[in-house]
């Protein structure tokens, strides 16, 4: 195992057992976020946005996904594709059915329309200040992101507590950094392009 990966493994203990006390402690975190996140996210000007069926102590991110769904925009979950290591994005709309899939996530049936998002909204264990993102492992998101911005130009934000940021996120080459966080507390950007780092 190389120190990269055996860091990030340490620091998945740590921050698993950190972001579930923030679930337990952190009071109207989902309501704060559409609060703190709905109208910045608007100003991306995206018709098309991916959020995630929040899973354990995630950030649930539900009430903003029906708040931008409510608005018009294109809402799309998350899919495994059995076998590879990458994500398919199914147009979500509420009432909608969802089935178990891998690694205890929610998604929808295989016959939903696919679409393709501008921004995704992806959940974390940890962040930091340069976009750095401690994921759970199976570098799903980091080569789903890869993919499309080889594609077209899209905008990755992570969900997440504000108690969630550390001070560096160990990196590989492949690891995908994020443009902005949303968390209970606001948006901010965290890479150069992005404002220089300042809330919205």
């Amino acid at each position: 195992m190389s120190y990269i990966k055996a860091k990030k493994s340490q620091l998945r203990l740590n921050a698993k057992a950190k972001r579930a006390h923030l679930f337990q402690n952190v009071d109207s975190a989902p309501e704060n976020l559409v609060k703190k996140s709905f109208k910045n996210l608007q100003k991306f000007g995206a018709s098309n946005i991916a959020g995630y069926w929040p899973i354990a102590d995630e950030l649930d991110v539900r009430p903003l996904m029906r708040k931008l769904s409510f608005e018009g925009v294109t809402v799309s979950l998350p899919a495994v594709i059995p076998g590879e290591k990458k994500l398919v994005f199914r147009v979500w709309v509420e009432g909608t059915p969802l089935q178990r899939g891998p690694y205890g996530t929610w998604q929808l049936a295989e016959n939903t329309l696919l679409n393709e998002p501008d921004v995704l909204l992806i959940p974390l264990l940890a962040f930091d200040s340069k976009g750095g993102r401690l994921g759970y492992g199976g570098g799903f998101y980091d080569q789903t992101v890869s993919a499309l911005r080889k594609q077209k130009e899209i905008i990755s934000v992570g969900i997440a507590y504000s108690g969630q940021e550390i001070t560096e996120v160990p990196m590989c080459m492949k690891d995908q950094r994020l443009d902005w966080i949303a968390t209970e507390l606001g948006m901010r950007g965290l890479r150069a392009q992005c404002m220089g780092g300042s809330f919205l």
